[in-house]
């Protein structure tokens, strides 16, 4: 199974794939924050050529207005994918 598989089975979809990077998206559709009007989009990018990843959460507010945080959180099964795809870049600690 690819890192790509792993995100998609995750609930992710890939919104970039070039020689700049990698960038997955999950819109969250169960959140608690609908009941007050927000949905919650996080973000997973990976950074070929500085080799960087970021993950990062936006918030659409129902006023339009979106925010986003550096959360960096992710969960086991997120952990799991990124380390699937940082392998299948080839990803060496002192590179």
């Amino acid at each position: 199974m690819t890192a790509k598989d792993i995100f998609e089975k995750l609930g992710y979809e890939q919104k970039e794939n070039s020689d700049e990077g990698i960038q997955y998206i999950k819109r969250d559709k169960d959140s608690e924050l609908q009941r007050v009007g927000m949905i919650s989009i996080k973000c997973i990018e990976f950074y070929i050529s500085s080799k960087e990843i970021l993950v990062n959460t936006t918030y659409e507010h129902r006023n339009e207005k979106v925010s986003t945080s550096d959360s960096g959180i992710l969960n086991f099964e997120e952990f799991n994918a990124v380390q699937k795809q940082v392998l299948e870049l080839g990803w060496q600690l002192g590179d």
